[in-house]
């Protein structure tokens, strides 16, 4: 208790920035615990290419907190200590900086969307994934009737593009002249296939998610904070795993250089989606109970229209 105490003092008496700089580090050191004790890989066509932890939760709260400028930093410093405390393959520096950027994307976000309407977040998200489910339906349909597939260029006799529809005009167009054809056709099929309509199909259960557990943990958490949490992380995520995946594809990955890019990136986009939809109910309790510590609150950046009050677990 004297030791909480005295941090709270130390907390009132130091500057600002000296009281963000100790929380963010107190912040970075619990990530590094949670990366080192409670983390694993999961192996993707022979290399550990999905992480799976509880440690982005600690590193996310300075982003969110104190701004793009503590996130990127903090993002950065638990990525390169992390992998100093707990080795897996050969160090990237790359992999970094994409982990600082996405501190710093993830704090631009959360500036903008914290004091966004959630109705309309969920409109937004309603309306794109159904644009994406129609227009994947739609390609997988005239993909078909073309008989446009992975193995069109093996074909004795291509079909015609004048007679085809025009996405497979388009991905005919795009790749024919190209050095590996059949190889950049099977990279462009999934993308315009499956990924649309996956990502479709994630964008409805992320709403479905938020629904019903916003109304199981509403005497738990700040359900209002969810759908924008969930849109800053997931955004700022993706970002980062699609550097990531072509960063780890050209260097030290040779096994998925082979293969076409959607068939390693859609596996690490999966697991990004719903690794930041269950960090984002984590967050949001941390939030709730940080905001709730008037000393801690007054250490926020300030937001305008953002009542703290309604922030309190």
């Amino acid at each position: 208790v004297q030791n909480v105490l005295e941090g709270e003092v130390f907390l009132k008496n130091s500057s600002l920035s000296v009281r963000r700089i100790t929380l963010s580090a107190i912040l970075l050191s619990l990530s590094l615990v949670a990366k080192t004790m409670f983390s694993l890989y999961i192996p993707l066509f022979g290399q550990n290419g999905i992480s799976v932890g509880v440690s982005g939760v600690f590193s996310i709260l300075p982003s969110l907190l104190f701004g793009p400028l503590y996130g990127a930093i903090v993002s950065g410093l638990s990525d390169l200590l992390g992998y100093l405390l707990k080795p897996s393959g050969a160090y990237l520096p790359l992999l970094t900086l994409t982990a600082a950027l996405g501190g710093w994307l993830r704090g631009i976000l959360w500036r903008f969307l914290q004091n966004k309407d959630n109705r309309k977040l969920r409109i937004v998200v309603v309306v794109c994934s159904l644009l994406l489910l129609s227009v994947g339906v739609y390609n997988v349909v005239c993909l078909s009737a073309d008989g446009v597939n992975a193995g069109y260029y093996t074909q004795a006799n291509p079909g015609q593009t004048d007679q085809m529809h025009l996405i497979s005009r388009m991905l005919i167009t795009r790749t024919i002249d190209t050095k590996d054809p059949a190889g950049n056709l099977a990279t462009y099929l999934p993308f315009v296939t499956t990924g649309m309509i996956g990502s479709a199909a994630l964008g409805i259960l992320l709403l479905l998610a938020d629904f019903l557990l916003s109304k199981k943990l509403t005497h738990r958490i700040q359900a209002q904070q969810v759908p924008r949490l969930l849109t800053a992380m997931i955004l700022s995520g993706v970002a980062v795993t699609t550097l990531n995946t072509v960063i780890l594809r050209e260097t030290l990955f040779a096994s998925w250089k082979v293969l076409p890019f959607a068939v390693v990136w859609i596996p690490r986009f999966a697991e990004e989606v719903l690794g930041n939809t269950v960090n984002a109910y984590l967050v949001a309790l941390l939030l709730g109970i940080l905001y709730s510590n008037p000393t801690l609150r007054s250490l926020a950046v300030p937001t305008g229209k953002t009542d703290h009050s309604t922030l309190k677990a």
